[in-house]
Order: structure tokens, then C-alpha cells, then sequence
């Protein structure tokens, strides 16, 4: 029987959902759907009309987190081992997370391997949001088996196809956010999420959805948003090229999303950016069908990255998937019946292939383990070099870095009833956003708060310590020094506080 996949994608602007049939060669799409998003009825009610539209229940759901709610970093381990990687992540990010590791579901794809090590690009969700955005599926009978981040799918199908150069950037233009994503030697290298000002694209989104006619669109706005979205860009190519040393360059980009509904944004890119563009179109590929009907209801910009989700490949290490953990989805012994019994015959030939492939190997497996088993106590040693007795680095690791936890609660700066975070935040509220502020430098002990920077005038500096006197975190706020600097044109000032608790 052939497998139904669904596609639900959720951008800041409509909710699209794309079915998929697969074939003995290739996909048909068999359902397509995409709804805009309004402040009134939000992501609930535009979810709603797509399942009442396309009805996802008896299908494989696949779905993303919305854009700006995962948190990715590029970070380097000494493994190659997939289950190593996923049970040391945690302890890697816990040193560069603002938050507490414990809160933040973690999970990796893998950029590049040599022999020794995995450099890698780690996502993390609050585990709280991801509980709310589990809930809003409820009410619709929907359950997604996985959760990926926004437009990486999109990418990783877009490099299976023979004509995508090696090389490249691809772009999604929603109505406030964008995301770039370089890849280089075929493989994803960079995501990043960048601030756009895309002036009347959410109408714009809605109009395609409801297939109506765009007109009396700005266009001169949203193209000084797109020229400031391409100096983004360019900067961050910059600093990654830098902290890389990789200078290959993009040879194409492939661009999708709202704003390529407006003509005039390919021809702003390109100029912007110096590069050919092109508008993703994965429906064009040639092992994708689909019936006349729904070609004409096909909009590639606003439907791509839902395509991309019903199409996206399983294969580990490759995608993000956020269902894991408490989070892992729930399947009864009656939808995995049949699947079982075929999995239990080819389990049979593989377990004998695994008996032969383990007496072949084993002498080369036994060296690659003890390399790696002295490569963790390397680590350890050069971590904890007081230890000097490691019998089970992994467990004395965990036991010393629990020491270190506990030990922290002491540390400057930070109490059970107060972080440093909460304090940082109050701070920028009772401080206005109108006032020229420049801070240098911040010292926050247990007692008390330190602030030196540089502003315009002197009474700048004491709406400064009035806003804070206003403050119930704060005591005894008082100006230790206001002096103009040596050109005279800024004021450098130091104001201390104490803690209020």
C-alpha cells in the first residue's frame, strides 16, 4: 500500500500543508492546501481550515518549529559516533546556553567528519514551548511524528538535484523574518535567522493563499528592506568566512517565501548580492506528479517547504527532529503489526550478515573503541587533572560537573531568587530607549551592580539613575563619576547600586 506523508508547514504568515503519495518511482501530490494566519484567529483557527481543507488524519504527519523558537549553534565534538555525540551534546552547549541545559531539548545534524571528530550544528527548544506547540494539533486529531526546523528540508532536497551547483545560498523572505542558509560542497554549513522588514508581504502572503490578485503593492519599501537583508547577509558571510577560514563562494541563490510573490525582488537580490537567483520550484522535479486541478492551485513560494516536509529524507544525522526524549511520539502494536512482521524477516538476514560482519571485525572495532575510550580519558584528565584514578571517566565526569553545579550556587552574581538574566532585563526596562547609551563595561557581584559607559550629556546620566532608583531590585543607586571625555564630546559616566535582594 502506498504511504500517505503530509507536509504541515508554519511560518509566520500561513499555515500550508502539501500530501504526498509515494510511488514505485517517485512522489504524487494528491492534496495541497495553504491558509494565511490573522492576528484574530491566529495559528489555531488558520490550522483548523487546512484540516478541514485537507484532512492529515490516516497520514504520516511531518511539521516544523516555527522560525525563532530553535536556537542553533556550530559547535565541534571529538567523535565521529552518532550515539557518543547525543549523549555528550548537553554537557558541550551547557557552557554557552543562557538558560539551563535542563530546560532545552537538544538535538544535531552533522555538517562535516574527519577520522577523529564531528563538526556539527546543534538546535535547541525550550521543552516548555514545545509542550504548547504540541497542544495546539490536539484539537484536530493531528499528531506529527517529527518536528524539523523551517527550510533546512527544503535545502537538503534542493541538494539532491543535479543541477544545484555545489556551492550556494538560499534565502526565505517572510513578512518580518528571514532565514539564510549556506551550503558549500553540497552540504547545509550555515542556518541563520535575520531581522527583515518586509513592508506589506503578510497581505501580500494572504492574497496568494485566497489566490487573489495582487495589486497596489509599495514595492520601493520592501526594496530598502531587501538591500538591508543583503548587507546581512554579506556581513554574516563575512564572520563565517572568518571564524572558518572557508572562502569558497556562493555560486547561485535560491530564494523563497512571500517576497518572491513581488517581481521586482529577484532583480534587487541580484544586484544586492551579485549572484543568479532562483526561485526554488521542487514540483518541477521529474519523479513528482501532479493532476491538473491541483497544478493550478500550486503556489511554489508559500507550498515549497511543505513539499519539502512530506518528501524529507529519514536518514539520521541528515535532519533535525524534535520529537524525542518525552516528546517521542507514542505508536500502538496495531499500526506497527504488518510493518513488523516484514521487519522480522529481514531481521533474520541482517542478524546473520551482523554475525559474519562482527567475526570480520571485531579486531578492528576493538582498536577503534579503545582509541576512542583514550581519547575520553585525554579529555577527562586535561579537564580534571586533580583526578588521577579514572576508572569510569563517563561517570566520574557527570559526578564532578554536578560538584561544580552545586558549588555554582555560591558564585558572584547569582542566587536561587535572582539571575543575572533577570537582573539584565530590568535594567533595559527602566532605562528608555530614546537615551544615547553606550556601556563599556558591567560588573554584577552579590552585592551590588556596576554600569561605566559613555553617553551625550550629563542629564542623560541622571535619567539614567532615576529610572533605576525606580526599581525595587535596586538600593542606594548613586553617580560615582560623570566627566567629559578628552574630545569633549561624550559624557563618561559610572554609576553603582546595591542589590535590593
Amino acid at each position: 500500500m502506498p504511504k500517505i506523508t503530509v507536509g504541515l508547514d508554519i511560518s509566520e504568515d500561513t499555515v500550508t500543508a502539501v500530501q504526498v503519495k509515494s510511488l514505485m518511482q517517485g512522489y504524487e501530490i494528491t492534496g495541497c492546501a495553504s491558509v494565511p494566519i490573522t492576528e484574530a484567529g491566529g495559528v489555531s483557527l488558520a490550522l483548523q481550515a487546512v484540516c478541514e481543507e485537507l484532512d492529515p488524519k490516516g497520514s504520516a504527519c511531518i511539521s516544523v518549529i516555527p522560525d525563532g523558537r530553535v536556537s542553533l549553534r556550530n559547535v565541534t565534538m571529538p567523535f565521529t559516533d552518532l550515539k557518543k555525540i547525543r549523549q555528550t551534546l548537553a554537557f558541550e552547549l551547557e557552557t554557552i546556553m543562557a538558560s539551563p541545559v535542563e530546560e532545552q531539548l537538544n538535538d544535531f545534524i552533522v555538517l562535516d567528519q574527519t577520522t577523529s571528530e564531528s563538526s556539527l550544528m546543534a538546535g535547541s527548544v525550550n521543552r516548555s514551548y514545545l509542550t504548547e506547540h504540541l497542544a495546539i494539533f490536539e484539537p484536530f486529531g493531528v499528531e506529527p511524528e517529527i518536528f524539523d526546523i523551517r527550510n533546512a528540508p527544503l535545502v537538503n532536497q534542493l541538494l539532491v538535484q543535479k543541477d544545484t551547483p555545489d556551492n550556494g545560498l538560499f534565502l526565505y523572505l517572510g513578512s518580518r523574518k528571514s532565514t539564510m542558509i549556506l551550503f558549500l560542497d553540497r552540504k547545509i554549513a550555515l542556518i541563520r535567522q535575520l531581522s527583515f522588514e518586509g513592508h506589506g508581504l503578510a497581505d501580500v502572503a494572504a492574497k496568494a493563499s485566497r489566490r487573489e490578485k495582487q495589486e497596489g503593492f509599495d514595492s520601493e519599501r520592501l526594496e530598502a528592506g531587501l538591500i538591508s537583508l543583503c548587507r546581512s547577509v554579506n556581513l554574516t558571510l563575512q564572520g563565517f568566512r572568518a571564524e572558518t577560514g572557508r572562502n569558497e563562494r556562493p555560486e547561485i541563490l535560491f530564494v523563497t517565501g512571500p517576497g518572491t510573490l513581488v517581481s521586482q525582488s529577484v532583480e534587487v537580490l541580484n544586484r544586492s548580492l551579485d549572484l543568479p537567483v532562483r526561485v526554488s520550484g521542487l514540483k518541477d522535479s521529474a519523479n513528482i506528479q501532479i493532476n491538473d486541478h491541483l497544478a493550478s492551485l500550486w503556489n511554489a513560494s508559500l507550498m515549497d517547504n511543505s513539499l519539502a516536509l512530506a518528501l524529507r529524507d529519514a536518514k539520521k544525522g541528515r535532519n533535525f527532529n524534535f520529537r524525542q526524549e518525552e516528546f517521542q511520539i507514542k505508536t500502538q502494536f496495531v499500526k506497527l503489526k504488518k510493518e513488523l512482521i516484514h521487519a522480522s524477516v529481514f531481521l533474520i538476514i541482517i542478524g546473520i550478515l551482523l554475525a559474519v560482519n562482527l567475526g570480520i571485525d571485531y579486531v578492528d572495532l576493538k582498536k577503534r573503541t579503545a582509541d576512542l575510550d583514550s581519547r575520553v580519558k585525554g579529555i577527562f584528565s586535561q579537564t580534571f587533572p586533580e583526578v588521577k584514578n579514572i576508572v569510569e571517566p563517563m561517570h566520574q565526569m557527570k559526578t564532578k560537573i554536578e560538584d561544580l553545579k552545586k558549588s555554582s550556587g555560591a558564585a558572584p552574581g547569582m542566587n536561587a531568587n535572582m539571575k543575572v538574566l533577570d537582573l539584565l532585563a530590568d535594567i533595559s526596562e527602566r532605562v528608555a530607549k530614546d537615551l544615547k547609551i553606550k556601556v563599556e563595561r558591567m560588573v554584577v557581584d552579590q552585592d551590588g551592580i556596576q554600569i561605566k559607559g559613555t553617553t551625550d550629556t550629563f542629564n542623560t546620566v541622571d535619567s539614567i539613575k532615576k529610572g533605576l532608583e525606580e526599581s525595587t531590585l535596586y538600593r542606594d543607586v548613586v553617580i560615582a563619576s560623570a566627566n567629559l571625555d578628552r574630545k569633549g564630546n561624550e559624557v563618561r559616566f559610572e554609576i553603582k547600586m546595591q542589590r535590593g535582594q
